[in-house]
Order: C-alpha cells, then structure tokens, then sequence
C-alpha cells in the first residue's frame, strides 16, 4: 500500500471518529428537540472475539467464557474454572477496552464482574482567539461497570442475569467555552438469558437472551433522553457428529441466530461455523445480515493451551471494508 493511501485512509479514519464523537456530543446540546440513542449506541456492539468470528450467533455457545456476560448470561452456569480475560475492540466508530473476572462454583453457581471503557476519540475546540491555536478538545467516553450471576439448574438448563451500569462523559481537555462544564449521563440495565440442552443423540444447545432491559439513558430531561436498544437474541447451536471428524480429533458447530431489537428495524440473522482441532485451535467463519455496523461477513481464530487462550476476529461490514479498515476484536484469557 503507498504511503499517499495510508496517509488518505488515516485521515478518513480521524474524520470518521470527529463525526462520531460529534453525534455524540449533540446527544448533550440543551436545544436537541427529540429522543435519539447516540449515547447508548455501543450496546448494539458488545466485545468478543469468538462471538464475532461467528457472525454473532452465539446466544447458544458454552464455550464464550466471560464474553457471556454480554452475550447471554446463562452460559456462564458450567464455567469449568476461574476466569480472567481482557477484550480489545478497535473500530471506526470506537476503541474499547475491557477486563472481566468470573469465578465458578458447585455450589452457588458463577459471579462474573467486568469493567469497560469506550472511547469515541475527541472533537478540536475553538480557542478564545479564533487566530490562536489554544483551544482545548471534547472527548467522548462510556463507561460500562457489569456484574453476571448465574446457575445451572438440573441437568440441563441453565439461566443468569446481568446488571450493568452505563454513563456516558464528555470532558473537556483545555479551552472549550466560557460556559462548558464537563457534563455526563448514566442510566442501568438489566440481561436475562436461558440455555437448554436438548436429550439427544445430536448436541443441540438452544440460547434464549433479552438485553438492555431498563430505563433511558436521560441527557437533560425526558425529552432528551437516549432509549435502550432493546434486544431479543434466540439460536441454536449443534455440533455435527462426522466419523471423519472424530477419527482426526476434529470438531465442526453450526449455529444460527435470530435478533429483533427496537434500534434495527428489521428482521436480522446471524450464521456461524467453528471447526475445532483437538480442543487446540479453532477457525470461525460467519455472516450477519442487516444494514448496520454489525451486519456482513466475519472471521476469527482461536487457540488453547493449559489454561491460556487467544481469540482474534475480524468482522468485513460495508462502510469500514470500504475503507479497508475492518473492525477488529481480540481476546486473552487465563482460566485457574
């Protein structure tokens, strides 16, 4: 790639991220006239790796580890140990950053917590001297406090809840107005999720998640305030039994996923296939449907060895392959 293409992709890429955190920051101006969900709209992008390598159909995996706490609660009912894990989401729209704790046990089922922080990048400011370069800049920044309890029950079913806390921040960094004070939002939100795993000879788990249930996000008052993207997730996932596959120490899973939210609009499906060897390493392939940032083709990678884990995904939507800047998503993990 030339040096005079890199230099134009940066500079869409920094263009992108001032309209983002711009859209943003209108979410805070006194005059808005009506409800949008600028503020809240990262939730329609929750991190993980695996879940996007498979094209997001992964209410019904067992195998996300802390990623359920996002996903589906209800998964994290059998973790098998200890989990630690920190997630990294690089996009145009964001950068996010998380770390997550989840700790099993026989008794009392599985306690997760996680803390994230999304950063939208920041707007240059005017300096008092319209001919002086001493104006501050607007960053914009969420920050997402979460906690997930969950427990088998029986044989077979499994269900959990997440608790999240979500503010949304502006801060100014130097000169941003005679008036402006650092100005900040918050609301909470409630993940319920089940899981059931069928009595049959083919493995079947089925995944049932309702996300962002709670009140809007309230900028100002009731008028300004930014609605969750209520979302209702439900899959099927199976692993195929191929004699081929066995004798080579393989695995293949298939899974599809049906969403409805009130932020999309339409009908949206997500299809996935992960193809295992020795438990070691996994290749993922998915598609997405629908029409925004979500929506497309996406691929991953994921290894396991001892207690450590690497998953890497790639998700190939229309407006960031265009710019040849895919978003890209990585998860490490220890388990003790």
């Amino acid at each position: 790639m030339s040096c005079a293409r890199m230099g134009r992709q940066g500079s869409l890429w920094r263009h992108l991220r001032f309209a983002m955190a711009g859209a943003l920051l209108f979410a805070f101006a006194p005059d808005r006239a009506m409800a949008q969900n600028e503020g809240v709209a990262f939730l329609n992008m929750p991190p993980g790796a695996r879940a996007i390598g498979q094209g997001d159909a992964t209410v019904a995996d067992t195998l996300l580890g802390t990623e359920a706490m996002w996903w589906n609660p209800a998964l994290l009912a059998r973790l098998p140990k200890r989990e630690i894990a920190v997630h990294n989401t690089q996009s145009l729209a964001f950068d996010a950053n998380t770390i997550a704790l989840a700790v099993p046990s026989k008794v009392l089922g599985t306690l997760a917590v996680s803390g994230t922080i999304v950063d939208f990048g920041s707007v240059p400011q005017t300096g008092p001297d319209p001919e002086s370069p001493s104006g501050g800049t607007l960053g914009v920044y969420n920050y997402i406090l979460a906690a997930s309890y969950a427990s088998p029950m029986g044989k077979r079913f499994n269900a959990g809840v997440t608790y999240k806390f979500i503010m949304l921040r502006n801060p100014c960094s130097g000169y941003c107005g005679p008036t402006w004070t650092d100005r900040k939002a918050s609301t909470s939100a409630v993940d319920l999720g089940v899981q059931y795993l069928t009595p049959t000879k083919l493995p079947v788990s089925l995944g049932l998640a309702i996300r962002n249930i709670g009140p809007d996000m309230q900028v100002k008052d009731a008028a300004q305030a930014d609605p969750l993207p209520r979302l209702v997730q439900v899959g099927a996932r199976v692993q195929v039994p191929l004699a081929a596959l066995e004798r080579n120490n393989a695995s293949l899973e298939l899974a599809t996923d049906f969403f409805s939210t009130n932020s999309m609009g339409e009908a949206v499906v997500g299809a996935g296939v992960t193809l295992g060897y020795r438990q070691i390493a996994f290749l993922q392939g998915g598609y997405k449907t629908g029409s925004d940032l979500t929506a497309g083709p996406s691929i991953g990678v994921g290894f396991r060895s001892g207690g450590f884990g690497l998953d890497i995904a790639r998700r190939f939507d229309s407006f960031s392959r265009d710019l040849s800047s895919p978003p890209t998503y990585v998860m490490l993990r220890a388990r003790f």
